[in-house]
């Protein structure tokens, strides 16, 4: 599964069933966040920064965010839990590099400035997820 693009893991996980894609990200984010190496061997970032993403999509905060768009609407989780949330953000530290277990990411973009706001605006909607406190 690792050749399979961001998009191709959004509309995936947009035809399982609630249960199942809560499951299917919690899996991704937790196994990033406690095995970073995951990410230079089985979970390429794209696919872990979906996972998050699809995460993010489902706190109240990301409604009207340019990032949400309507595949990503389509593949959001319902009810995010702020333990979810937090996993989520952890995981989301190991990618960006602000987690000491982080592991040396060559990501290439095309805009860095445009991915160093989505990943920020990523970050603070997944605080926001943990504050609601749900």
């Amino acid at each position: 599964m690792t050749d399979v693009s961001a998009p191709d893991v959004l509309d995936a996980l947009a035809v399982l069933a609630p249960s199942e894609r809560r499951r299917a990200v919690s899996q991704v984010v937790l196994r990033v966040w406690e095995t970073p190496t995951v990410l230079l061997q089985e979970i390429p970032p794209a696919q872990a920064l979906a996972a998050i993403a699809v995460i993010a999509a489902g706190v109240p905060e990301s409604y009207g965010r340019a990032w949400r768009d309507d595949r990503l609407a389509a593949a959001a989780l319902p009810g995010v839990s702020s333990e979810l949330a937090g996993r989520a953000l952890c995981a989301l530290d190991v990618i960006v590099g602000r987690d000491r277990e982080s592991v040396p990411l060559q990501m290439h973009v095309s805009d860095g400035d445009a991915a160093r706001e989505l990943l920020d605006d990523l970050r603070d909607v997944l605080m926001e997820g943990i504050r609601q406190g749900r």
